[in-house]
């Protein structure tokens, strides 16, 4: 089974997309924030990183580039769930280092796919 570290702060959203997830048979940890992640992220060992770029403290770009730093995580792909949509801020998602960007709103089948196409 896939484990993805889900990094949201909105909670109605985080709750969402867990459920979302859980129903397409990934295994899922939540972090509500940068901080949360980067202390979780070691016990799980996630297979796939899905997170917000707009947080409180560590932004998206942040935590990919603290991430991808720690050797067992430099190749362990990120999904970028966002409300940015310009095409700036998602040539600076996958400039960051990460394999997608969905921009919110979204349809769950679309994540999917991308989840799917990315693991």
């Amino acid at each position: 089974m896939i484990k993805i570290l889900l990094v949201e702060d909105e909670l109605a959203l985080r709750e969402t997309l867990e459920e979302i997830l859980s129903l397409n048979n990934f295994d899922v940890f939540i972090a509500a924030s940068g901080e949360e992640a980067l202390e979780l992220a070691p016990k799980i060992n996630p297979d796939l990183i899905i997170c917000d770029i707009l947080m409180p403290g560590i932004t998206g770009i942040e935590l990919i580039e603290k991430v991808h730093q720690q050797a067992q995580f430099k190749n362990t792909p990120f999904l970028f769930l966002s409300a940015l949509v310009s095409e700036e801020d998602q040539n600076n998602g996958l400039a960051a280092g990460a394999k997608g960007y969905i921009t919110k709103p979204f349809k769950a089948s679309d994540l999917i796919k991308e989840i799917r196409r990315i693991c």
